[in-house]
């Protein structure tokens, strides 16, 4: 903004100003909390406000009042002047369009045009300083009035000023864009003569010769990880919204025994390393969405690349990057190229949906984001080439919702169980839940049903249910439950994890969990679970659980907040493992952790983790045909995560 006040503005803003009820004309110094130092150091700084001639500012000396009218009256001069100024290209640039046939000099119009652009979005910063104008005119409307000022149409044009760069400021650009950038690092080292083993099932600190698991250093294992997204989004109120994330850097892929982070939905168990992929480019997701009714109802839909999840038990991608914080990847969104539709009327909606759930590449042939159908350990071998479902909810007031879905999964080549075949997979599901006061209750169930086209090939023990109650206060909150999961329920879901088993099965028993703030900065949680075999089955393969099968599982946390910007936690994880199928002696894991987060500003975050594994018996490790020479998974895995929004 041009500086024309030096010879108008002889009044000196001081830092300290007299509250308006004070009545002399020379005040003394009052504290520099006063509403208009701010707002007269912003006038300033932003060419507004001068000063004296000799360019000094001279905030700790007491003006007269006079001399702030004088400077307040020069300021608003100096906006009149200069939006009068806009005003007169605006009309002068709408003559050179009016006059012009064609044939003339386009580049100087062009100048112009972008110069007038520069200048009115300029204008946008403008709300606080005539904000802060428009009070002080108020307060020394008196000796303004004195100096023949005609006051009220001061006002009228201030708030004609305001009201115009209001309007500015709600203007948005076409495209919005704005993302995330993210660098990992992760090494792990061997502690006496094994291999660690993480809570996502990869070894860390570990090598393999001749199928044995040995150990290694940090600097052998080391792996630096990169990624960048960038979101691109329309902004306009009305009509279609365009939705796209472009994400690039080397996490995904892998092969079978190294890889980043493979893909955002198989586990990356039996693997080693973290070592970076190649280069690669990918659409997480890209769609429109059109908002609009039918037939008296609320209606939108969402066509392109989308993702869609309903519950862990029922739909929900799990996590496998344990040791990796991101949205899109933790968002327990399963991706598709299709469509949603949603129609809602009251307090009722539903959701149908539908599209392609393979062949969705990055542009080094890598599938983004695969299904997994029940357990990570034993996956259902089914790779679906479609789905489509139906997700119904209803909300009981402020107490509750219901909760019901059909979900169908189709693949053109049949997939081999139980010396049959199938190209189905059905999934049927409904949740619940209800709150009064601090108590909430929840509970759910859901079946899934193999199908070869329409005949049936598998519906027996598969079946899932789940209930608890929760009770919360401002210190404190506290869950318990009791869930079984039999041995053939092959929901796409993600419903906990044992050891390294995520989605476990053939399960049933008690679970809980809390959490209770001992002071505002440090806060202890911890969850327990109390498990066994549901069933037992005649020949059952070796790692499987039976009747006799006794699991236990607790943690234990502590997080304390140093400061407004700076964390530490502090964990423990136990999971032991007693007369499974074919496995001798008692297989235990056990993890102990320390983080830390830091706050660079508002929109950076530095995470550093240190994790020691260290496991008896680790049986389920077998299947990948790797074993340890001791028996047992020692290691020490070291991360840091680098996050940046923007």
């Amino acid at each position: 903004m041009k500086r024309t006040l030096k010879l108008a503005l002889s009044a000196v803003l001081g830092a300290a100003l007299v509250t308006p009820a004070l009545a002399q004309d020379n005040f003394p110094d009052v504290p520099d909390n006063h509403w208009a130092y701010e707002a007269l150091l912003r006038l300033k700084s932003n060419g507004l406000l001068v000063g004296y001639p000799d360019g000094l500012f001279r905030g700790a000396r007491p003006a007269s009042r006079y001399e702030m009218a004088v400077a307040i009256h020069a300021t608003y001069v100096n906006l009149k002047n200069i939006t009068d100024g806009l005003q007169k290209q605006i009309d002068e640039l709408k003559g050179q369009v009016g006059g012009n046939t064609g044939s003339g000099d386009t580049q100087n119009l062009k100048t112009a045009l972008e110069n007038l652009q520069s200048e009115v979005g300029g204008m946008k910063k403008w709300g606080d300083d005539v904000a802060a104008l428009r009070r002080l005119t108020d307060t020394f409307q008196k000796e303004l009035q004195d100096l023949n000022v005609d006051v009220e149409k001061m006002k009228t044009d201030l708030k004609d000023l305001q009201d115009r760069v209001t309007v500015l400021e709600k203007v948005k650009p076409a495209i919005s864009i704005s993302g995330d950038a993210n660098l990992w690092v992760g090494t792990g080292a061997g502690l006496e003569g094994n291999g660690g083993l993480n809570k996502d099932g990869r070894f860390v600190g570990a090598q393999t010769t001749g199928g044995v698991v040995r150990e290694t250093s940090f600097f052998q294992d080391l792996a630096i990880l990169h990624e960048g997204a960038f979101k691109f989004s329309t902004t306009n109120e009305m009509g279609p919204k365009f939705n796209a994330t472009l994400v690039a850097g080397n996490m995904l892929g892998g092969n079978a025994q190294r890889g980043a982070f493979f893909n955002q939905g198989l586990p990356g168990q039996g693997t080693y390393y973290f070592e970076q992929a190649g280069q690669d480019v990918y659409f997480q997701d890209f769609s429109v969405k059109f908002d609009s009714a039918v037939a008296g109802l609320g209606f939108n839909a969402e066509i392109g690349r989308v993702g869609y999840k309903i519950s862990p038990m029922i739909l929900q991608r799990p996590d496998f990057t344990s040791y990796f914080a991101n949205d899109r990847w933790d968002n327990g969104k399963y991706l598709f190229d299709g469509g949603i539709a949603t129609l809602g009327l009251g307090k009722a909606k539903v959701d149908i949906f539908g599209g392609r759930n393979n062949r969705r590449f990055s542009t080094n042939g890598v599938e983004i984001n695969s299904y997994l159908f029940g357990s990570s350990q034993n996956p259902l071998n089914f790779s679906p080439d479609r789905s489509a479902g139906v997700n119904a909810s209803l909300a009981l007031g402020n107490v509750g919702n219901i909760n019901v879905a059909y979900l169908v999964f189709d693949a053109n080549n049949p997939a081999p169980i139980n010396a049959t075949n199938f190209n189905r997979v059905q999934v049927i599901g409904a949740d619940a839940t209800f709150k009064v006061g601090p108590v909430s209750l929840a509970g759910g169930a859901a079946q899934t049903e193999l199908k070869r086209n329409e005949k049936s090939r598998l519906n027996d023990d598969n079946g899932s249910f789940y209930v608890k109650g929760s009770l919360g206060g401002d210190r404190y909150g506290v869950t318990v439950g009791y869930k079984q999961v039999e041995n053939n329920y092959f929901a796409p879901g993600d419903w906990g994890r044992l050891g390294i088993v995520r989605n476990p099965t053939n399960i049933e028993g008690f679970f809980g969990n809390g959490h209770f703030n001992l002071s505002d900065s440090l806060t202890l949680r911890g969850g327990a679970m109390i498990l066994e075999g549901a069933k037992t089955f005649a020949g059952a393969p070796v790692g499987s659980f039976g009747t006799n099968t006794d699991i236990t599982r607790f943690d234990l946390g502590l997080d304390y907040k140093l400061s407004s910007n700076f964390s530490v936690m502090l964990g423990f994880e136990q999971t032991e493992f007693e007369n499974v199928v074919g496995v001798a002696g008692k297989p235990k894991y056990r993890w102990y952790n320390v983080g830390f987060g830091y706050g660079i500003g508002d929109n950076a975050m530095l995470k550093i983790g240190y994790e020691i594994s260290d496991h008896v018996n680790d049986y389920q490790t077998l299947g990948f045909g790797s074993t340890s020479p001791t028996g047992r998974y020692q290691g020490g895995f070291f991360t840091t995560q680098l996050s940046v929004k923007f």
